[in-house]
């Protein structure tokens, strides 16, 4: 009975060092900072063995030296938000899990003492183990390593989707500083023109009405300025909300948006891309294979209790009795049904999952490069055609300026409607770049994914008002 204790003993002990030998000692970090390296460009450090401590401000000050570039703001968040390292930790939670799946209970032992007794005082002394978790035991290493696979693509998923949105919003922050310089432009313009008509009023060379539109013009671009000072504020702030920044800092940004890319990818490509490099569509197929698993151990549902073990009895009279013990629970009202339907439902909904995310991801990749030509061909028009004839107009309206054939207030609206068209253009530069970035998280599937809580942060912001757009459209 000793030897075949110590037999056991030794049996569980192996198995629990192969299963604690299965979880990785990184917590699966070296693939995941593969993946985020591959896909955004820039490193991710994470060290679950450093205690937490304040951001390094003299390195964070020398990253943010000289003109900030959208791939050095990658960088810096991913150096300084605490919202990244904390979803880095998932690992060590999954990793945790998954050295659970692959460790078993640990035995029971008992003792009772009767009194009084005589001669001697009678007890009972048991250890049992229960044996179910070994029969479980491989089925439930695989459905916890078909986990940690899953939240290892869902840990990279989020970084990078988060990179995503740090690109976003260094577009919209470069965005916002350009219309907000165009937009000083319109206002100085409708500042010297609404003196002037104050003057020729005076003088009574305009009529009351044509003083109030010129003052209604006035009243509107300092709102229109207003509203883009606020814009500014706002996307620096969302900027310096994913850099991590504690303090507000001076962002230096180029002065010009990065040139268009040579061409586009093509929609074959798009389609030869979006299955492959999808990580929702991996995750998806991770969540099937664990699914699986489930169903194994569910077969297993109705012995949930099965102990084998070793009791021995001492009487009052001193004899002792030692022997093996089993426990099993008799399957008589639950058989464990629940539990296996619960499983196969739960594998036939990953299964449905998958192919309807694989249906989606083909039309999300195509809408995305939709939105990509589209802005695309919009800020190529504005600079080619729209400016340029803008331009013209003011030079021929300057030119008749000088020669006494128009008014000062023609040669301000036409100074107007190119500051506008200037603007349009910057509009249409960020939103190519904001949907070159959404078709590049179009193909990688991480959409979905976010390092935040639903609803943190502020919101992108509108930098070309509905209101704007109808009063431009009347101006026109």
């Amino acid at each position: 009975m000793i030897a075949a204790a110590r037999a056991g003993a030794v049996a569980l002990a192996v198995t629990m060092l192969s299963a604690c030998a299965s979880a990785p000692k990184d917590s699966g970090f070296a693939d995941v900072q593969k993946a985020i390296a591959e896909q955004t460009g820039q490193p991710v450090k994470w060290d679950p063995k450093q205690p937490v401590t304040p951001a390094d401000d003299a390195m964070v000050a020398a990253l943010l030296q000289g003109e900030l570039t959208v791939d050095r703001a990658v960088e810096v968040a991913f150096a300084n938000n605490r919202e990244v390292q904390a979803t880095l930790e998932e690992l060590g939670i999954a990793r945790a899990e998954l050295l659970a799946a692959g460790t078993i209970r640990n035995p029971l032992f008992h003792a009772e003492f009767r009194l009084p007794g005589s001669p001697r005082v009678p007890l009972e002394l048991g250890l049992v183990q229960s044996i179910v978790d070994l029969l479980r035991l491989g089925n439930r290493k695989k459905l916890g390593q078909a986990q940690f696979d899953v939240a290892k693509v869902r840990v990279s998923a989020a970084v990078i989707s988060f990179a995503a949105d740090v690109r976003t919003s260094y577009f919209d922050l470069l965005a916002a500083r350009k219309v907000l310089a165009r937009q000083d432009s319109i206002l100085k313009a409708q500042e010297a023109a609404a003196e002037l008509a104050r003057r020729q009023h005076i003088a009574g060379n305009i009529s009351d009405l044509d003083l109030e539109n010129e003052q209604a013009r006035y009243e509107q671009a300092k709102l229109d300025h207003a509203r883009a000072q606020l814009d500014e504020l706002t996307a620096r702030e969302h900027l310096g909300m994913n850099l991590g920044l504690v303090e507000r800092a001076d962002l230096e940004l180029p002065d010009e948006f990065p040139p268009l890319t040579a061409a586009e990818p093509t929609e074959a490509d798009i389609a030869a891309q979006v299955i492959a490099r999808r990580l929702d569509i991996r995750m998806a197929q991770g969540e099937i294979d664990a699914a699986r698993r489930a169903v194994g151990i569910a077969r297993t549902a109705a012995i949930d209790d099965l102990d084998l073990g070793v009791h021995l009895e001492r009487e009052p009279d001193g004899k002792e009795t030692t022997g093996p013990s089993v426990e099993v629970s008799i399957p008589v009202f639950n058989r464990g049904k629940a539990q296996k339907e619960r499983a196969r439902a739960m594998l036939r909904q990953a299964e449905q999952r998958l192919a309807a995310l694989t249906a989606m991801a083909r039309s999300e990749a195509r809408a995305a490069r939709e939105n990509l030509l589209e802005a695309r061909a919009r800020a190529t028009y504005l600079r080619e055609v729209v400016i340029p004839r803008r331009d013209r107009i003011l030079k021929l309206t300057q030119l008749e300026y000088n020669a006494m054939l128009t008014g000062v207030f023609q040669l301000l609206q036409a100074r107007q409607n190119l500051a506008h068209a200037q603007r349009e253009e910057v509009i249409a530069s960020r939103d190519y770049w904001v949907a070159r970035t959404g078709l590049d998280a179009a193909l990688l599937g991480v959409s979905q994914f976010s390092v935040r809580r639903e609803g943190s942060g502020p919101r992108r912001p509108d930098l070309f008002p509905p209101l704007e757009q109808e009063r431009m459209k009347e101006s026109e």
